[in-house]
């Protein structure tokens, strides 16, 4: 007999939260649906609030792994990864149904400490990207102004999921990204003109609190750094070919984690070799092992 996964029991209970309900969803039926008894449920989950809150880390994680290979594709313009960003966010939160559990529920204030510090934990780390994208783009000097942005962006694509209804075609992603990155430049226009005074609405946290620079930002700046670099150096083509093909070996291997792995540490000493490019990898281990 197949073994039923976590993963399984997620995805079945997403099905039934979207056609049913969170509230009207039993632990029978999403032990029914993933092919168990309700006795085996409780293998995996101590409740369905706990199933609950699996479900928004999952979601959260799956996020997370396609972002990372965005940020850190640094052959994409910063406008290119602000819009991929945006267009990976809405596949997986349709994919998941993440938008009708969303509204079947009352996740944001939750009475379950857990299930509030999920909620949390996805829309800081949804924030944080677009913070980070932001400052790429924009510059970081304009960063008090991004949280306000990111209000109306946030607020406006949850009143047009909840007039679309379920399906979401993958042009309409584009569609929507291309509009939402249209209203934010309009935004940042309108905030940075000299012509016009914004009064802050939305405070950033105080350097007090010591939220560090995103490590995520970090190792794109040296990854892009070290890319311009071999661009300058004075090499045959083919020398030089082969330095963007370690580079890229080395992008990919930190998009699936940013971890100093044994791998990384053989491409990172090979590019040390090049006087130029020493230092960078010296911040790179840095950045990785912090």
């Amino acid at each position: 007999m197949k073994k039923i996964t976590s993963e399984e029991i997620i995805q079945a209970a997403l099905s039934l939260f979207s056609e049913k309900g969170y509230e009207a969803t039993s632990v029978d039926e999403i032990a029914r649906q993933s092919g168990m008894v309700k006795a085996s449920f409780y293998k995996y989950f101590k409740s369905k609030e706990e199933l609950l809150q699996g479900t928004i880390a999952f979601v959260q994680e799956d996020m997370e792994k396609e972002l990372e290979k965005v940020y850190l594709n640094f052959r994409l313009s910063p406008r290119e990864k602000l819009t991929q960003f945006y267009i990976i966010a809405l596949e997986r939160v349709y994919q998941s149904k993440m938008h009708l559990l969303i509204f079947s529920v009352p996740l944001l204030g939750s009475t379950d400490e857990r299930i509030a510090q999920a909620v949390d934990s996805l829309e800081n780390s949804l924030s944080n990207r677009v913070l980070d994208l932001m400052s790429n783009l924009y510059g970081e000097e304009w960063s008090d102004y991004y949280y306000d942005i990111i209000f109306v962006i946030k607020s406006m694509l949850i009143s047009y999921v909840r007039m679309n209804g379920v399906e979401f075609r993958a042009s309409e992603h584009q569609m929507l990204a291309d509009f939402v990155m249209s209203i934010t430049d309009i935004l940042m226009q309108g905030m940075t003109s000299p012509d016009h005074h914004h009064e802050i609405m939305w405070k950033p946290a105080s350097e007090e609190q010591g939220i560090p620079r995103n490590q995520w930002q970090q190792v794109d700046s040296i990854l892009q750094r070290m890319h311009d670099t071999i661009g300058k150096l004075n090499l045959q083509d083919a020398d030089k070919h082969d330095y963007f093909s370690i580079l890229e070996k080395l992008q990919a291997e930190l998009a699936g984690t940013l971890n100093e792995t044994a791998h990384v540490k053989a491409l990172l000493l090979f590019l040390g070799q090049v006087a130029e490019l020493r230092e960078c990898c010296q911040k790179l281990k840095i950045v990785l092992n912090s």
